[in-house]
């Protein structure tokens, strides 16, 4: 099934990429007072937390298998364009983008800075995997995870995190913010030492 483009879906999207070496430190930046959702495509360099929504109580762990399943092929297919080897679910990675979608619906904050770490690179060692390279795209807005999957491929920035040479693993999650209508997405590329 062909997904119809997204200027005729008039999505809301933010967009954001990070990727690190395990030894990068990052200052998480002060969030910017609730700005809301812009009625187009935004990307974000990534070095400025957006307060989008009010916190709140979010709805977490509700991506399903064959969500897992759509991005993951959707992964692959860019990085095979690029003659990369695919990418395969791992239960940590997926783990890290798990709490980092549920703790940005919390705080309703599109931000690679965690409530309790500085970046992807922490959060994935929290899990007990031991990375060489970690990185993730993370996206929010009212739009679903093929979306959002979509918006990464074709974005240059966040491309060139799917296509890094030696990733191995992978995890894609999202959570709803308190205002029940904003999806927080994140996606997390790892390889390990």
């Amino acid at each position: 099934m062909r997904l119809p483009s997204l200027s005729a879906l008039a999505l809301i999207v933010l967009l954001s990429a990070c990727a690190e070496q395990p030894a990068a430190t990052v200052t998480p930046p002060t969030p910017s007072p609730v700005i809301g959702l812009p009625g187009k495509v935004v990307r974000t360099d990534g070095n400025q937390d957006l307060q989008l929504i009010e916190r709140g109580a979010a709805r977490c762990n509700l991506i399903t298998a064959e969500e897992i399943g759509r991005a993951l092929i959707a992964t692959n297919n860019a990085r095979a364009g690029q003659g990369l080897k695919p990418l395969q679910i791992n239960r940590s990675a997926q783990a890290a983008a798990e709490a980092q979608a549920c703790d940005m619906a919390n705080r309703g904050t599109m931000t690679h800075a965690g409530s309790a770490t500085k970046g992807p690179s922490a959060r994935i060692k929290a899990q007990g995997y031991k990375p060489t390279v970690t990185a993730e795209n993370i996206a929010a807005g009212r739009f679903n995870l093929d979306q959002a999957t979509m918006e990464w491929v074709a974005s240059p920035k966040h491309l060139a995190n799917i296509v890094i040479p030696g990733l191995k693993d992978f995890g894609t999650a999202y959570a709803t913010g308190a205002d029940g209508k904003t999806g927080f997405h994140v996606a997390v590329y790892a390889q390990p030492r």
